[in-house]
């Protein structure tokens, strides 16, 4: 990121602030004849039909802060039969799950605290936490899964005030905690006393009937919260996400939302509402998870085609994302993949310490069948010239 000039005064949070490499690379996946696997771009071609809406007098004028309540009542269901049992009260609706993270990091973190995460963990999370001057303790999550004696360790070695996590279908490494590693994950937060925020947004992508139960289900005596989105099960561009909060945690929360916007769109709350009322959602979750397995079967197959033997990855069993492990640093990989027209992700924004620069991502949830392919060749050929 490019320094202020001396003549512009800007705050620490500004100036700690690093850009979100992701969006700066859309740009250049935008440019004609260009295929890329950089975005986790839901596909467009299996987003559902918008229901009608219908009078919109109720929503024309200033809403609550916390969300529409047809849309809390709805997710009280839902995610009550997802293993979260929860109230309304504990429920508040976010400009998208991002928001979420960065109003949770905003209300426990100040410069210098102390914050445990996976290495890697998601890109915009560490922008967020990185702007705020988090002191930032990685445990390895890796191709054997969770690290627990790493994890332990950093919960017992230091007094981190919270512990970020995204248990299912990680993003990047689109790893699921099993059953048991999040039981464990559970006890060590409740005998450390340290907030959890588990971040997810990928829940319903689910190919192989992984375990998906949140961890903050097994709490006993931590507090928490629950970040999830609507825009990779629905449509993105409303922006719409939830918290879901241990109640301890909720008026802070709150506060830092009226704060920040007063309140989320009513028209894209509305439309969900309407969505989730009408019964329509399992229908549609089985729709995406068939899509999307078709998806993630076909670039299995194109990669043990076309990639060297070299590289390796593991079959993700849900989200958006494989995540590929070279023998090569992957640094020239996007510049030279630019040239040959493929974008990939390369895995460097993603890491805490743990290097992640022989590590790509790539995403198939956007990708036609011509275009993974022929995509895959194209960085085939990039591959052979490192």
């Amino acid at each position: 990121m490019s320094s202020p000039s001396p003549e512009l005064k800007l705050s620490a949070y500004a100036n700690r602030l690093p850009g979100s490499p992701v969006r700066e690379i859309l740009s250049v996946s935008q440019q004609p004849g260009m295929i890329s696997f950089a975005g986790g771009l839901p596909d467009a071609s299996v987003m559902p039909e918008m229901p009608e809406l219908g009078d919109l007098t109720s929503i024309k004028q200033y809403g609550t802060s916390d969300g529409e309540a047809l849309v809390k009542q709805e997710l009280v269901k839902w995610l009550g039969g997802e293993g979260l049992t929860c109230t309304e009260d504990q429920i508040m609706i976010t400009s998208g799950s991002q928001q979420g993270l960065d109003l949770a990091a905003r209300i426990l973190v100040d410069a210098g605290t102390q914050v445990v995460v996976e290495d890697p963990t998601y890109l915009a999370m560490l922008q967020v936490l990185r702007g705020l001057g988090a002191d930032l303790l990685p445990f390895d999550l890796g191709e054997n899964g969770v690290d627990l004696e790493s994890l332990g360790k950093q919960l017992k070695d230091n007094n981190p005030r919270m512990v970020y996590l995204i248990p299912t279908f990680q993003n990047p490494t689109g790893y699921s905690y099993t059953e048991a590693e999040r039981i464990a994950v559970a006890e060590l937060i409740d005998r450390y006393d340290v907030t959890l925020i588990e971040d997810d947004p990928y829940r319903v992508l689910n190919y192989d009937n992984a375990f998906t139960r949140p961890i903050c289900s097994y709490l006993k005596k931590a507090t928490w919260m629950y970040m999830g989105s609507f825009s990779k099960m629905l449509w993105p561009g409303l922006r719409t996400g939830y918290v879901v909060s241990h109640p301890d945690l909720y008026p802070w929360i709150l506060r830092a939302k009226q704060a920040t916007d007063l309140h989320s769109n009513r028209l894209g709350q509305k439309i969900i509402g309407d969505f989730l009322a009408a019964g329509s959602l399992p229908a549609h979750v089985e729709r995406l998870q068939n899509h999307y397995r078709v998806k993630r079967d076909l670039m299995q197959k194109l990669l043990k085609e076309y990639l060297p033997a070299s590289v390796k990855w593991k079959l993700p069993a849900g989200g958006m994302f494989f995540w590929l492990e070279l023998e090569t640093d992957t640094r020239e990989v996007l510049p030279k993949g630019i040239e040959a027209k493929v974008v990939p992700l390369p895995g460097t924004p993603f890491e805490v310490e743990k290097s992640a620069g022989k590590a790509l991502r790539l995403s198939f949830s956007q990708m036609t069948p011509e275009d993974m392919e022929e995509g895959l060749k194209r960085l085939a050929k990039v591959l052979e010239t490192l």
